[in-house]
């Protein structure tokens, strides 16, 4: 009985740990993945301090996996939220001091459109901007088409 109950504590351990850990540039914040549910499906991304012992700010979640890229200068975590196999979006968040809540200041337009995913590419941090490349799967095997988008990460927060 002993033994199954130190090896529940284990599995119970490993499933509430972080699945990937994402630190800024600067070593002040990071951001990290857990799992969704409790079968370990799902994902939840988080932000905080790093070094903290808290949970954070929940970012997103979803039922498939999320990605993150941090801005060369630490300000601002752009989220890829990759909803299923054909679809995923990006939310850029402004992240001021470790005390202040991240602030969602973009996203990509149409969310969670079918047969359409975004990825970061690059920052241009001098004029506040994200580089993505938009892949657009269309009728007929094979054809896929593939856009560069520079984007202007606002100043004013958006809602979700």
């Amino acid at each position: 009985m002993r033994a199954l109950c130190i090896l529940a504590a284990v599995l119970l351990a490993t499933q509430a740990s972080a699945y990937e850990r994402f630190v800024s540039p600067n070593s002040k914040f990071e951001a990290y993945t857990t799992a969704h549910w409790p079968d370990g499906t799902g994902m939840k991304l988080f932000l905080r301090r790093a070094g903290a012992r808290d949970a954070g700010a929940l970012l997103k979640e979803n039922n498939r996996w999320i990605d993150a890229k941090w801005s060369p200068d630490s300000r601002f975590l752009a989220v890829i939220d990759h909803l299923d196999g054909h679809i995923s979006d990006v939310y850029v968040f402004g992240v001021a001091s470790a005390d202040a809540a991240p602030i969602l200041l973009y996203h990509t337009p149409n969310l969670r459109t079918y047969d359409v995913k975004w990825e970061v590419t690059g920052w241009d941090i001098a004029r506040r901007e994200i580089v993505l490349r938009k892949g657009v799967k269309h009728e007929g095997p094979g054809r896929i088409t593939h856009e560069k988008v520079v984007a202007r990460i606002g100043t004013k927060p958006l809602r979700f």
